[in-house]
């Protein structure tokens, strides 16, 4: 069965970021819950693995999932044997459960206990990588036709990999008191700028009459001095820690 998707009129973290400022005490679940429609999604989910000094402590889990699929997951340490989390967690990219082989018997059994909860079939785990506080999975589920469903995740995966960052950054910052940014120099401040509008290095380089080598240089410098590896999540941070404004 498939369903209406709603047309979204601006990026899924624009959204979100419009809603914290709307509704600054709007609790993670719910607020997933919006997004879920706005993005015509059945579910979405956001499972954190943070850097509490409590070693072996059990994932932060904020999900539209059905209640008592989540009181199973929980109660049945699932995210031990989860293959989309264990998967998620080995690599960097993006993992979509089509792709994911099912040919042992508790993959299978996983999946199918799931889908009699309400878990669609259909998916994608975003990796989160967040070196000073840890990892987490954004995960978004749903019900859609696999040619559908490839066609859509293909529009929608770029801006749910920021969402992912933008969602890490606030999460962690309820488990621990926020450090001084960074001191980023000018030409750092700028090419994140510019990367946060969507400009590729190349575009930077135009505008800023530079070579794009000089670009990434910057790149590099601003990721390494935000302690994250990719400039997806630099941007993130650096929004978060109003070290950049867009």
């Amino acid at each position: 069965m498939s369903f209406e998707r709603r047309p979204m009129v601006t990026p899924l973290s624009d959204r979100y970021l419009l809603l914290k400022e709307q509704r600054p005490d709007i609790k993670p679940a719910e607020m997933l819950q919006v997004l879920a429609q706005d993005m015509g999604l059945n579910n979405l989910s956001y499972l954190g693995f943070h850097k509490t000094g409590a070693s072996g402590s059990d994932p932060v889990i904020h999900s539209t999932y059905d209640p008592a699929w989540l009181t199973r997951y929980q109660e049945e340490s699932y995210h031990l044997i989860d293959p989309v989390v264990d998967k998620s967690l080995e690599g960097t990219l993006p993992v979509d459960w089509s792709e994911l082989p099912k040919v042992d018997r508790t993959t299978r059994n996983f999946f199918g206990e799931a889908m009699e909860f309400g878990v669609r079939q259909n998916g994608v785990s975003i990796p989160i990588r967040d070196h000073a506080h840890g990892k987490a999975v954004l995960t978004l589920n749903s019900d859609l036709r696999i040619h559908e469903w490839r066609k859509y995740k293909r529009g929608i995966i770029a801006d749910a990999i920021y969402l992912g960052c933008l969602i890490q950054s606030d999460m962690v910052a309820d488990i621990a008191p926020a450090a001084p940014g960074p001191r980023l120099s000018n030409r750092e401040k700028e090419v994140l700028k510019w990367a946060a509008v969507g400009k590729t290095a190349w575009e930077t380089a135009q505008i800023m009459t530079v070579a794009a080598s000089t670009v990434n240089h910057h790149l590099y410098n601003a990721c390494a001095k935000l302690d994250v590896t990719n400039k997806t999540h630099a941007v993130a941070k650096a929004i978060r820690a109003q070290i950049i404004t867009i």
